[in-house]
């Protein structure tokens, strides 16, 4: 499908992993490797996450976790899911460069992740030759909501745009009053994601025609 806009300059905010990169493999091994005795293959796994199930209730219900066992993994989580080892796994969707670098060219573009460091994200997005594609690139460094960081920063308008996987990234676009993507290259399933009443649902963001 075609989302076809007016001739004026907009800005579009796009959410990272899942959005513009997938980083599904990244987050399947990294469980893989703090929890040993799970057998759970790449889609078991994802099929479980997609339908918003958090890793809490997947141990505690399927590993028997305890509560202290999880908040041992919840920790060793966030110390590693943004280590280079991890990070390697990530990849831009396929025609992500071309797609960004020409509506970089018509529209102002922005990155809006919640990722714990800024220095790592922004390593990432250069060595994906992306740098100068972007005005700026919003991280919540796990301090601050995203949309605050766009609030205080940027002059949005009814015809931006919001683009992102998750429930989180569709009221963020409507708190700001603007149009809003769900993608389902990343972490929710349509069914999850049709509960956040998005504006148009698509199966990646190289659909909408900005």
């Amino acid at each position: 499908m075609g989302i076809y806009a007016k001739s004026k300059t907009m800005n579009i905010f796009f959410d990272l992993d899942g959005t513009l990169i997938d980083s599904r493999k990244r987050l399947y091994l990294l469980f893989q490797h703090l929890v040993p005795k799970s057998n759970l293959s790449f889609d078991e796994y994802w099929k479980i996450k997609r339908n918003k199930v958090s890793h809490k209730e997947i141990l505690t219900g399927s590993f028997n976790y305890t509560v202290e066992q999880y908040k041992t993994f919840e920790i060793q989580w966030m110390k590693e899911i943004e280590l280079d080892k991890w990070l390697d796994f990530d990849n831009p969707f396929q025609g992500m460069t071309q797609y960004l670098t020409g509506l970089g060219r018509k529209h102002k573009i922005y990155v809006v992740t919640a990722r714990q460091s800024e220095d790592v994200a922004i390593k990432q997005l250069i060595g994906y030759g992306w740098n100068g594609i972007f005005e700026r690139i919003f991280v919540t460094c796990q301090k601050h909501e995203k949309f605050d960081l766009i609030n205080n920063a940027v002059n949005v308008s009814k015809e931006d745009w919001f683009v992102g996987d998750t429930g989180k990234d569709i009221q963020t676009g409507k708190l700001l009053g603007i149009n809003t993507a769900a993608v389902l290259s990343g972490f929710l399933s349509k069914e999850q994601l049709l509960g956040y009443d998005p504006d148009i649902i698509v199966e990646n963001a190289l659909e909408i025609n900005f």
